[in-house]
């Protein structure tokens, strides 16, 4: 199955082509952007370096989930307006569990950190092996970094931390960690479109989600709403 994956859960997005799991072409954005500007024309260089066309495209995965709220709303419209106009199947993964298969060979804990702005980090922890599988150990949230430093203090072994937190609040976690938490390095520490293929590939196979009920799972309430919701009940501002 042709699949084309979208993450636009943070500035630094990624774009992939694949073959169910086995990936084709892929672009990590190493450049901060917007990406209302850039990822149409992304996924048209991926499909003509592949040389494919869009009709060879049969289903999308894309992430859903917690990250930046514009660049969620930009990512899940595309893929659900591409869904729609070619007829193709759709399925939506968790932006964490895609970041954490950065480490899936890791030996010890994944621990996946998308900077929330505002002083908090989105966050999970996953065990694992070092041959491939993830077992998730703590729900996603969002928190203020000694918030989750106390909760990775329970857990014995080391832990790598992935994502665009990870570059922002590493050095803090590591220093309170006693230097068993270290941060990825390179490509690994930004997300992975293929990450997503490899995710949703079986579910995929069996139909994908309900295009109608997909929608991004922020974890938190935006800004707007909190303001909103402020003046409700403190009156005028």
């Amino acid at each position: 199955m042709k699949i084309l994956s979208i993450d636009t859960t943070t500035m630094l997005g990624s774009v992939s082509l694949s073959e169910g799991a086995d990936l084709v072409v892929q672009e990590q954005q190493g450049v901060p952007g917007t990406h209302s500007e850039r990822l149409l024309l992304t996924i048209d260089h991926l499909l003509r370096l592949a040389r494919w066309g869009i009709g060879d495209v049969e289903a999308i995965a894309v992430a859903i989930g917690p990250g930046s709220f514009t660049g969620l709303r930009i990512g899940l419209a595309t893929a659900k307006g591409i869904a729609m106009a070619s007829g193709l199947r759709i399925a939506g993964v968790s932006s964490l569990a895609s970041l954490a298969m950065n480490g899936a060979f890791f030996c010890g804990t994944v621990v996946p950190m998308i900077d929330a702005r505002r002083g908090e980090i989105y966050s999970s922890a996953y065990s694992c092996d070092g041959r491939g599988e993830l077992i998730s150990e703590m729900d996603e949230c969002v928190s203020p970094p000694d918030e989750l430093i106390s909760r990775l203090d329970k857990i014995e072994g080391p832990i790598l931390m992935v994502g665009d937190g990870a570059r922002a609040f590493g050095s803090e976690f590591s220093k309170a960690l006693g230097g068993r938490a270290s941060v990825a390095r390179g490509a690994q520490l930004f997300p992975q479109a293929n990450n997503l293929a490899a995710a949703a590939a079986p579910r995929l196979e069996r139909g994908g989600d309900d295009i109608s009920s997909l929608a991004p799972n922020y974890v938190r309430r935006s800004d707007a709403e909190i303001g909103f919701k402020g003046k409700a009940k403190g009156g005028k501002a």
